[in-house]
């Protein structure tokens, strides 16, 4: 099976507005609003809202880019990218003396209405000056060369945009799930975490850096990396399977199965409850972790993509992955919602949090985001960003998106 992720390539740049009475929670960026300082701050979008409840990740980057001060610097490292409002503030802020530099999967650029053109003429390519645009090789990632089976080829999959001085903070990074496109806004559910942090801006940019050093040359089938800072720890991938196992058979390299593992079930003690967001789900790994946290006495909540595929792109959440979780989770959705338009509404987040018990320690409210889906190119091959953040406000902001989303894509 071809990655599902192509599925995207193909869509026009210009799609419908679509209304609904359902408000799912969007913290507004007031930083990108209205000047203030840039403090942490957790923004979704709306696919079934007003426009600007759509807009509201897009309209928050595009506020912090125009908010860079000359000579500062914005680093951006994107999968797909047809968004003309952005790219032309990222041109506007290296024409008011801002260092910026992009790098893309080089698939954008068979994208409808892609945005290359206007940053390679805007910014230019040439990477020994202060402001460029690169694309990472065709058929694979920046960093990841490997091509899994059925799979074709590794990609450059980050969502990350990172602000060296924005609206008064310094050493600013967004994390989201979002790629740069219409479609990403008016037909999936998104988020995107802001932090200030010198020493998660220090990990970004060590992570940038690598990036752009294997693109330009042969690559690695292997890159995991675990740095932290204080209350943050990112993953990098790819990474390797065991020897003697294979890319899809080995739980004890699975990330996101060793994370579960650390969380404890007390059906007597403290309620602990797991909640996750899910745009592709193929790792059975994954699944049965899941599955087994439920019969523990875990609360286990899962609201997942249910885009039933095409002839060339299967569903988004695997048969494997069906067959596992079907009726032995404590409460599942399937998102795949009509709008009064016709347009069906899915589900792009890609998100874990856990409250209770984790690592041995009760009273925990914890976040893992990014752009990791629990697929087996996002853990074998791709290049994948996977951030923890350990802050009672960013928890309690994905909560209610999560509760949110149950309720929507449960249906009316």
């Amino acid at each position: 099976m071809r990655r599902p992720s192509t599925r995207l390539l193909s869509l026009a740049a210009a799609l419908t507005s679509l209304t609904s009475l359902v408000s799912l929670s969007t913290v507004p960026a007031g930083n990108a609003a209205t000047g203030s300082v840039v403090t942490t701050t957790v923004t979704f979008n709306n696919p079934a809202a007003t426009t600007a409840e759509q807009d509201a990740i897009r309209d928050h980057i595009r506020g912090l880019i125009g908010g860079a001060e000359r000579g500062s610097s914005i680093a951006v490292s994107m999968y797909t990218f047809s968004d003309a409002t952005v790219s032309r503030a990222l041109v506007a802020a290296k024409q008011r003396g801002v260092s910026v530099r992009v790098i893309l999967d080089h698939s954008t650029l068979r994208t409808n209405g892609n945005e290359y053109a206007t940053l390679s003429s805007g910014l230019g390519t040439d990477r020994a000056k202060t402001s460029w645009v690169y694309a990472c090789p065709d058929g694979r990632g920046c960093v990841g060369t490997r091509t899994l089976p059925g799979d074709d080829g590794a990609i450059n999959h980050n969502k990350l945009f990172l602000f060296s001085r924005t609206r008064g903070a310094d050493n600013v990074v967004v994390q989201t799930s979002a790629n740069m496109t219409g479609y990403q806004r008016t037909e999936l559910f998104n988020n995107a975490v802001t932090i200030a942090d010198a020493g998660l801006y220090g990990i970004y940019q060590a992570y940038f850096a690598d990036l752009l050093k294997h693109g330009t040359s042969a690559g690695l089938s292997h890159y995991y990396r675990t740095p932290s800072s204080g209350r943050y720890q990112a993953y990098f991938f790819p990474r390797r399977e065991s020897r003697g196992t294979t890319f899809n058979n080995d739980a004890a390299t699975d990330t996101v199965k060793l994370i579960l593992d650390k969380v404890g079930c007390a059906p007597r003690g403290e309620a602990t409850e797991v909640r996750m967001a899910a745009s592709l789900f193929y790792r059975k790994e994954v699944a049965d972790k899941l599955v087994s946290l439920a019969s523990a006495g875990c609360s286990v909540l899962l609201a997942h993509d249910a885009n039933p595929g095409t002839v060339d792109v299967g569903p988004t959440m695997g048969t494997v992955v069906e067959g596992i979780v079907a009726g032995k989770l404590t409460k599942r959705v399937g998102c795949w919602e009509n709008s009064p338009s016709g347009v069906k509404i899915g589900l792009h987040s890609k998100y874990l949090t856990v409250s209770g018990t984790y690592g041995g320690v009760r009273g925990r409210k914890l976040v893992w985001t990014g752009s990791h889906n629990f697929s087996y190119p996002a853990l074998r091959s791709n290049d994948e960003t996977l951030l923890k953040i350990d802050d009672p406000m960013v928890f309690d902001r994905f909560k209610a998106n999560h509760e949110e989303l149950m309720s929507y894509c449960a249906g009316t």
